[in-house]
């Protein structure tokens, strides 16, 4: 039997503190989450008591402080796999965030796999985190970049997507949903078309890992 579920708003801005504050003589709406979003209390809460009451080096110390980060980064750790259904805690690995996420794949799989002349596929609605890591692989490896058109309505042009791919195809880094747009691309099947061109896939889930079910298992993405 369906149930009607209340979206409390006062609830979940209860739970952002800097919600509380008055901009201009009236409550503070924050709208621009998709660049930076404000973080809530539990949060804080966590990262401060790392600071106050657990910092130390992760797997390189004896001592107690160092156990206990290590146990609480291995923790988080197992967190993210669950989180995004990853196959394994091998495949989590942490970065300073999306950019240095972005360019460690370019810098390491893509400087060793992509060459002179090999085409690389990014999209007109990415973001430039995922695309400057693969200007410098064309500048320095001699790749072209491929781009996939953004229809009149911001969708994903899924048309001039397959006419793209070709034998010279070497790898596809595209957005799962725009942080500008906030346009949701086929990624199953973007992956699925890329992948019986042996091409692999680059999955940018800032914004899908936050508002859509995400399971890297089922989308047979190579990196997200």
């Amino acid at each position: 039997m369906a149930t009607n579920t209340v979206f409390d708003v006062q609830k979940v801005r209860a739970d952002f503190p800097i919600l509380s504050m008055e901009v201009y003589g009236k409550p503070l709406i924050y709208l621009d989450n998709a660049a930076s979003a404000q973080k809530p209390r539990q949060v804080m809460n966590a990262m401060n008591e790392a600071m106050t009451s657990g910092y130390a080096n992760v797997h390189r110390g004896l001592h107690y402080l160092s156990n206990k980060a290590t146990d609480d980064f291995e923790v988080a750790r197992e967190d993210v796999r669950r989180f995004l259904n990853a196959p394994s805690l091998e495949e989590v690995i942490f970065t300073g965030g999306a950019t240095d996420a972005l360019n460690l794949v370019a810098q390491c799989y893509g400087a060793d796999h992509i060459g002179e002349g090999d085409e690389i596929i990014l999209s007109e609605m990415e973001h430039h985190s995922n695309i400057v890591p693969w200007h410098y692989l064309r500048e320095h490896k001699g790749a072209v970049i491929k781009w996939v058109r953004v229809n009149d309505d911001g969708s994903f042009d899924m048309e001039d997507y397959k006419n793209l791919l070709g034998p010279k195809t070497k790898f596809v880094a595209l957005t799962q949903m725009s942080n500008a747009l906030g346009t949701i691309t086929p990624m199953k099947e973007i992956i699925r078309l890329a992948h019986e061109h042996d091409a692999p896939v680059l999955v940018d889930g800032c914004q899908g890992a936050v508002h859509l079910e995400t399971d890297v298992q089922d989308l047979d993405c190579d990196f997200y």
